[in-house]
């Protein structure tokens, strides 16, 4: 009889009608757009928990932006084409789909480092999606990168992790990119700060119906509608995961559980002659979120995030670790549980509020977010308001702790990696870490294709042994060559200060120029 009650649903799942669907990517001015879209229609989906699925169709017409209000020019030549209006590589036919482009970031300015090199940044790579049928949709992206950042961010790519000496070389054992993932470095020694990483990312999935579906991988995710996750943020690296979506009763209510192995950069034994890329001590997680949405205007998430230790060789060893409930845990295993609220109220079709809280229930953390975002009046501009406070110890817990120590800072000296809610020593939350207040005001606007996007965070962070208050704006402006793959022609400036008790203020000046395709949120702003 279950067999029978089973195979009917899942028949039923299969019998609705699909078109074709695309994941969206995650950047700035195309989620954006996105956003927008979505605020100003009445349709109830779960969109808490990014990437989203979309149509193909809808999201090329999404990113081709204001286009009722003039006539983007189409040319004939096949060059000026893929150029302008076409990605590189497309394939259409009744039943396969593919789109493909280059992917670079040619990143220039005139700052100089501590050691007097002009910092940059240079991508090359390709992003492909596409669809197969009417229900399988597959991803996939690799950058290449090299850098020398700022100062400033050398702190948070490569002071968070410990330097591996051995045989009188300086080899840079432990850090990583923001948003990207680990790094390794042009030199072989310490001081240079060059920084060498890669970003690879890909999926494969199956569309049930408009509201459910299957998906496995390794990619990033981002629960929330803010600048920031305080739950699960893009700002980690990609991780494998195996993730399951099903929506009921009409879609006002939504379910999704991913399945994820995370890793901390500590070797499961030291590196030596015969074995220089030992593997990494690993994580299992588990992420869940409820979504209900009564109307398109208004959603609220309960979401659960679990990671779980992991055995010598094997995978977690609690069987609740392989179920797809949330919440509730009576085994053992878990090392961080962070549980918590995450909603949006759309109001007029152009004013919402947002926010979340969250705790750890294993540690004593908690943490909150509060958010205003207004699309519009003036047409394509995006202002959103964001205040987030993370509290000491949040993203921590270790078993054989009282509760007692003072987690005022990422990774901190004396811990074990292992006990933070963390994915190759990047927080999955908030990616500055615990014990902090910010503030941001974020300004996104388009006219055609020309544009403008400006940052100011504010920042305290709240260590006991370290405090600082810092400053951070962002402003740029560029013109977007093509909207199909965000290729786009930019400058801008980023100007940072950095003060605390007993220092002096450290100021950053940092002007660029860049040619770039512009595809995932590049964190900067520290």
């Amino acid at each position: 009889m279950l067999r029978l009650i089973l195979t009917t649903l899942f028949a039923s799942f299969l019998s609705v009608a699909v078109g074709q669907f695309v994941l969206t990517p995650i950047n700035p001015e195309q989620s954006a757009l996105v956003d927008a879209c979505i605020a100003k229609s009445d349709q109830r989906s779960d969109f808490g928990v990014e990437p989203y699925l979309l149509e193909m169709k809808l999201l090329d017409s999404i990113f081709d932006a204001d286009t009722k209000n003039w006539e983007r020019r189409e040319y004939n030549s096949w060059v000026m084409r893929k150029l302008k209006n076409e990605h590189l590589i497309e394939v259409h036919s009744d039943d396969f789909h593919l789109q493909g482009d280059a992917a670079f970031n040619l990143e220039g300015s005139n700052y100089l480092d501590a050691q007097g090199r002009r910092a940059y940044t240079n991508t090359r790579g390709y992003v492909f999606n596409g669809t197969i049928g009417k229900r399988i949709f597959f991803h996939t992206t690799f950058f290449e990168n090299q850098s020398i950042f700022p100062n400033y961010m050398d702190s948070v790519v490569s002071d968070r992790g410990e330097f591996n000496e051995k045989g009188g070389s300086n080899f840079l054992s432990r850090g990583s990119v923001p948003g990207y993932g680990r790094w390794k470095s042009f030199t072989r020694y310490k001081s240079s700060y060059d920084y060498d990483y890669t970003l690879a990312t890909g999926s494969f999935g199956v569309v049930l119906n408009r509201h459910s579906y299957l998906q496995f991988g390794h990619e990033k995710q981002f629960v929330g509608h803010g600048h920031r996750s305080l739950l699960l943020s893009d700002a980690s690296s990609p991780f494998p995961f195996l993730k399951a979506q099903i929506g009921f009763w009409d879609n006002r209510i939504t379910y999704t559980t991913t399945y994820a192995v995370l890793q901390s950069l500590e070797r499961i034994s030291d590196k030596g002659y015969a074995n220089k890329e030992n593997t990494f001590k690993r994580l299992g997680a588990r992420f869940s979120y409820l979504s209900f949405q009564p109307s398109g205007w208004f959603s609220f998430g309960l979401f659960d995030g679990t990671t779980w230790t992991w055995r010598k060789n094997s995978s977690p060893g609690s069987i609740e670790y392989y179920s797809p409930h949330g919440w509730l845990y009576t085994g053992n295993g878990i090392r961080n549980h962070i549980t918590g609220l995450n909603g949006q109220v759309t109001l007029f079709k152009m004013l919402q509020g947002y926010g979340q809280y969250a705790v750890n229930i294993k540690g004593s953390g908690q943490a909150a977010q509060v958010g205003l975002r207004l699309f519009g009046p003036i047409r394509n501009m995006n202002l959103r308001i964001e205040y987030n406070k993370v509290g000491q110890g949040f993203y921590f817990y270790a078993e054989d702790s009282t509760n007692t120590t003072l987690i005022d800072e990422p990774l901190q000296t004396g811990t074990n990696a292992l006990d933070y809610y963390q994915h190759n020593d990047l927080m999955l939350g908030h990616p500055i870490g615990v014990a902090l207040d910010e503030f941001i005001i974020k300004m996104n606007y388009r006219l055609r294709d020309v544009f403008a996007n400006t940052s100011v965070n504010y920042i305290k962070l709240n260590s006991v042994s370290n405090p600082k208050t810092i400053l951070n704006i962002n402003v740029e402006a560029g013109y977007i060559i093509n909207p199909k793959s965000n290729a786009q022609i930019v400058a801008g400036v980023i100007y940072r200060t950095e003060t605390g008790p007993g220092s002096p203020e450290l100021s950053t000046n940092y002007p660029y120029i860049a040619f770039r395709t512009n595809l995932f949120n590049r964190y900067m702003d520290f």
